[in-house]
């Protein structure tokens, strides 16, 4: 059964056989302002921004229809870059075709980068991996705990992609796929229970971090049939974590 609110997803229902799904980010200070706190090119702004909201729509079994950017800064230069950014993610997410819509701020001189994302897609309730752990499942984590100057921008193969993604999709042994933000590994992992009404236990010795902050969603926590995990083995920088008993 998929409830109204998920994690960090809103769901509404269509009909018997659809779903809406919305995820919602946003980033502050994070730019090439005057008072930013990370000095960046709007342009990987405006990438890293809608990649958290379009990874937790697409890790949802959701089919994103549309994106809205509200750019708290002037459209010329700064927001038009934002813009080029998201544009850039979401072909690189191949969703390049969908309609982006959203509003920046022309009233006042801004001196500190902010937006807000907000994704959302439609989904079949049938495909949906949203509360679909109905048994025991290990719990991996894929890609590396990264937040701000850590990251490579232009290309960081540690962290978790669209392709670690698109194979996971494609696996019938994979229950649920969850992007873990600036709560932490462990945090993402507790909900996942919790939503499935389970329980996770930790594994002993995790050598990852399991309270950092990933940033933009650079680790992904996938759950997977206890018994048919030689799937995750083809998946670098995959650890496990825990059960979801």
């Amino acid at each position: 059964m998929i409830e109204n609110k998920v994690r960090d997803l809103v769901c509404v229902d269509i009909d018997e056989e659809k779903v809406m799904v919305i995820a919602c980010d946003s980033s502050g200070g994070i730019g090439d302002k005057e008072h930013d706190a990370l000095k960046v090119e709007p342009f990987i702004t405006g990438k890293y921004s809608v990649r958290v909201g379009l990874l937790e729509i697409l890790c949802s079994g959701a089919k994103v229809i549309s994106i809205v950017d509200n750019v708290c800064a002037e459209m010329e230069p700064t927001g038009r870059e934002i813009i080029k950014g998201i544009k850039s993610e979401m072909k690189l997410a191949a969703i390049d075709g969908i309609p982006l819509t959203g509003s920046t701020e022309e009233n006042f001189r801004v001196t500190s980068t902010g937006v807000g994302i907000t994704v959302i897609g439609i989904c079949e309730k049938k495909n949906a991996k949203i509360n679909n752990i109905s048994e025991k499942a290990k719990v991996y984590a894929i890609g590396k705990p990264k937040v701000g100057s850590e990251i490579n921008f232009y290309g960081d193969d540690e962290i978790f992609s669209y392709e670690d993604l698109n194979k996971l999709m494609q696996l019938d042994e994979v229950l649920e796929i969850v992007p873990v933000g600036s709560k932490g590994i462990l945090y993402e992992a507790k909900e996942l229970a919790t939503s499935n009404k389970k329980k996770f236990t930790l594994k002993d010795n995790v050598y990852l971090d399991l309270k950092k902050t990933c940033g933009p969603a650079t680790v992904a926590i996938v759950a997977i049939k206890e018994n048919k995990t030689d799937v995750i083995k083809k998946f670098k920088n995959a650890v496990e974590i825990g059960k979801i008993i």
